[in-house]
């Protein structure tokens, strides 16, 4: 069953290293880092945070049928 989640994506590109928060809809900690890579791109690693609440997918508006689905956060705020 697909859970939600709180990870962080790292990229470095060209010497330039971006971190941004994500939420993610994944089977489990390890898949939601996948999730996250794919959705960052080649140059990316992920650490997974937190599983998030109920309340937390409802209000970031997760798909928890959606697998694979990631959000990309303006803020930390987990």
């Amino acid at each position: 069953m697909n859970k939600g989640f709180g990870v962080t994506v790292t990229v470095s590109r060209l010497g330039e290293t971006k971190t941004a928060p994500l939420v993610v809809v994944a089977l489990d900690e390890q898949d939601a880092e996948l999730v996250a890579v794919q959705a960052a791109g080649p140059d990316a690693s992920a650490e997974t945070l937190r599983q998030l609440t109920d309340e937390e997918v409802e209000a970031y508006g997760l798909d928890l049928k959606a697998h694979g689905t990631a959000k990309v956060l303006p803020i930390l705020n987990l």
